[in-house]
């Protein structure tokens, strides 16, 4: 099947989207399917394939991280031609995914469309408009993409939710975002030991991990103010985050102003692949996110052998089996702070807990992620004309 994916967020951007869209790219490759991939230019970055297609696009001023593709682009329908592709798959609902839709439209090629974000979360962002007028907008807007759509692809129920709230009323199917498996030795005695001395971390200390952007709407001030009162009772405990976003300088000040700074490392951006160990070298992931659609870090924990603290709400909470590969609490300080020192407490039910992750993380792997999405291609390649609705 030749397929043409379009995504707002790829590499080098790093975050939940780009992982998930190049997990499937990879596996969907490695079974012989034809992909190219379209996405927003980055300057400085290079990439290692022929087949990730670059639309031209400019920086903002309000969001640097993410430079916004132009929705015009003449070049891109021939490429597009040439393809003649399948299905058309985007994952997000803006410049790029209005690509996806008119191509798929001129072309007459059913459009997939994964919804990744909860929007609504995400309006400061957009500081310079009222809120009133982004929730507004996007009212209007969400339904209005993904009503075009001939199948609609979630990664949880909470984010089907969203949709059907919105009016979608196209088809939607639940498909969790995997993680591949890591290598074993990645995950053993000898890489978390070495993963703990990149930041002098001893073997014995109660650690605590965070990975993923810093972000206003990732509540990391939480995770702070909650490891300040384990302090108290684990007093050599450290806490670890990982990432960079444009939350960073709030974070380090808030952690500046707890009496436990000494014992918080913020260690940056990390490359994914570097990732297995990290998450294999920590007791416990945390995670305060209450606007999340799936929490994909959870699962890159839990495929580490690594249980997790987690909040209730957003599709975060979906993924983890509460009391199992995790705990997962409401969203308030000293429900966090509690459920984190009940686990420390208790080793032989961390052990335990531990165990039933790696169990687990069989249930979520790219295979089976893939699987799912090949059937909802095939469904709608054999559908007369692939389900598809109106022109925008």
């Amino acid at each position: 099947m030749r397929v043409a994916m379009f995504s707002e967020c790829y590499e080098p951007v790093r975050n939940g989207v780009t992982t998930s869209v190049h997990t499937l790219v990879q596996q969907l490759r490695r079974r012989g399917h034809r992909v190219i991939l379209v996405a927003p230019h980055y300057a400085a970055h290079r990439d290692q394939t022929p087949f990730v297609l670059r639309v031209p696009s400019m920086q903002t001023w309000f969001n640097k991280d993410y430079p916004v593709a132009y929705p015009f682009y003449p070049r891109l329908k021939k490429q597009f031609g040439r393809l003649a592709p399948h299905v058309v798959h985007s994952h997000n609902p803006f410049f790029v995914g209005f690509l996806a839709a008119r191509l798929a439209h001129q072309h007459d090629v059913p459009h997939v469309s994964t919804y990744h974000t909860l929007y609504s979360h995400y309006g400061h962002y957009l500081f310079f408009l009222p809120d009133a007028a982004v929730q507004g907008l996007l009212k209007w807007w969400i339904p209005d993409y993904y009503n075009r759509c001939a199948h609609v692809l979630v990664p949880s129920a909470v984010a089907e939710t969203s949709l059907r709230d919105y009016g979608v009323k196209v088809p939607i199917t639940i498909v969790p975002t995997a993680v591949p498996l890591p290598d074993p030795m990645l995950i053993g005695p000898e890489a978390r030991r070495s993963a703990r001395a990149q930041w002098d971390i001893p073997e014995g200390c109660p650690l605590l991990l965070y990975v993923g952007r810093i972000a206003q709407e990732k509540n990391i001030e939480l995770l702070l103010d909650a490891f300040s009162d384990c302090q108290r009772r684990f007093s050599d405990a450290r806490l670890l985050i990982v990432g960079g976003g444009p939350h960073l300088d709030a974070c380090r000040r808030h952690a500046g102003s707890l009496g436990c700074r000494d014992r918080i490392v913020f260690a940056g951006p990390m490359a994914h692949d570097e990732l297995a160990p990290v998450y294999a070298a920590a007791d416990l992931f945390v995670f305060a996110s209450t606007t999340e659609t799936q929490g994909l870090v959870m699962a890159e924990a839990r495929a580490a052998g690594t249980p997790c603290v987690i909040v209730r709400g957003g599709g975060a909470s979906e993924t983890i089996t509460d009391g199992q590969d995790g705990i997962i609490v409401e969203p308030e300080r000293e429900a966090f702070a509690a459920a984190v020192m009940a686990l420390l407490d208790d080793g032989p039910r961390l052990d335990a807990m531990r165990d039933h992750c790696l169990r687990l993380a069989h249930r979520y792997t790219p295979e089976a992620m893939t699987d799912a999405v090949t059937r909802v291609y095939d469904a709608v390649a054999k559908t007369p004309s692939g389900g598809r609705h109106k022109e925008r």
